[in-house]
């Protein structure tokens, strides 16, 4: 996939999002709303993001800037930059992100996309985040993102006003993209009947993690496989020695049928449960990191549309976690994101979508060095 991708520039995000409507009155507007996002994905791909820096930045490469737009008025001030940001309709920017993100993308038939949410923990304050709603108190953004492992692309992002509310927005997010002939993967807050209705009406397949909170369904996933010892099976290599331990993984697949009928017939196109189970065994004691003495078995269960072979499942059950991993690490490490204080209006989710500008644009760089020496 990476090589059929179109290599984005400051060129093409100037076309994709001219069609963000300025919220400011004419009469009132000094700088042009592209002047003030092109200004902020600049300077956050150099490794400025706080409002005032992002000020600075514009005043010192104001030249720069100028190759792109005119810049009549000069740069704004960071309190101007605040404002709009805040006030910009998060809507339209995610909208116009998923247009630049998948600009030339071409997902194939089994792509593997990944959905998972995130919290932004300083959008709001500690005391607004422990006080009622009825109160005045508010709720930290939470943005669920669809990841594309192959790719290493972030494809988009939608705000939810809670956590718990991810599969509610999931119908809308995938509004916005084409997921036609791909694998969706998702955890167990996903794992509900209409989710999978919603995949399979997008054309796309499911993998769902199942978690006890389904007593009945997972106490019958449980005992089928606990019936069926020879079922088909794959087991993973051994991998090498990380954090002072061994790990292997074996996978079993059964067909949906040996579920009973009142708990397979709410899923539409169920076609197998999973079973994972992981072995931790540790190599040598070491001091400086937690290991237990003893090997420790972890067992996990998923519900899938696929036909597939124990492998395949493995290994999309195991790139699931690319997305915790490649994508909200690297936006909390490396571009600052849960530390970030942007609280007015809609600014914290807007400038996320900023992030993920600059995030797809290092990411382009061929050079194998680490994303902090790309941005110098």
């Amino acid at each position: 996939i990476p090589a059929a991708m179109e290599p984005l520039n400051l060129t093409s995000f100037l076309v994709d999002f001219a069609s963000v409507a300025d919220p400011r009155l004419d009469r009132r507007k000094q700088y042009p709303l592209l002047e003030i996002l092109l200004l902020c994905v600049a300077a956050g791909i150099s490794g400025y993001q706080e409002w005032e820096a992002i000020a600075d930045f514009g005043r010192l490469k104001l030249a720069w800037l100028r190759q792109y737009l005119p810049y009549a008025n000069g740069i704004p001030s960071h309190d101007t930059v605040n404002r709009v940001m805040g006030l910009l309709d998060l809507r339209q920017v995610e909208r116009c992100l998923v247009q630049w993100s998948t600009r030339r993308v071409v997902l194939p038939s089994g792509a593997h996309l990944c959905f998972d949410g995130k919290c932004l923990r300083r959008s709001v304050t500690a005391h607004q985040a422990q006080t009622a709603h009825a109160q005045g108190g508010r709720t930290s953004v939470t943005l669920l993102h669809a990841w594309c492992d192959e790719a290493g692309l972030c494809l988009g992002q939608y705000e939810t006003d809670h956590k718990v509310n991810e599969p509610r927005v999931l119908p809308d997010l995938l509004a916005l993209l084409d997921v036609r002939g791909c694998v969706v993967s998702a955890d167990a807050g996903f794992t509900q009947p209409s989710t999978a209705a919603v995949l399979v009406q997008a054309g796309a397949d499911y993998v769902l993690a199942l978690k006890r909170r389904q007593l009945q369904l997972y106490a019958a996933t449980q005992a089928a496989f606990a019936q069926a010892p020879d079922a088909e099976g794959w087991e993973a290599p051994v991998e090498k020695p990380r954090h002072a331990r061994h790990e292997t993984r074996c996978c079993r697949v059964l067909p949906a049928s040996v579920l009973p009928e009142p708990l397979r017939a709410p899923w539409p196109q169920l076609r197998a449960v999973v079973q994972v189970q992981s072995t931790r065994t540790p190599t040598r004691p070491m001091p400086h990191v937690r290991t237990a003495a003893e090997p420790v078995v972890q067992t996990r269960y998923y519900l899938t549309s696929l036909a597939a072979p124990a492998a395949t499942l493995l290994g999309l059950v195991r790139r699931h976690w690319g997305i915790e991993n490649r994508l909200h690490w690297v936006l909390d490490v490396v571009l600052g994101e849960d530390q970030s204080r942007k609280r007015a209006g809609r600014a914290a989710a807007n400038y996320a979508a900023v992030r993920k500008l600059v995030l797809r644009l290092l990411q382009q760089l061929p050079e194998k060095i680490s994303f902090q020496r790309k941005r110098n």
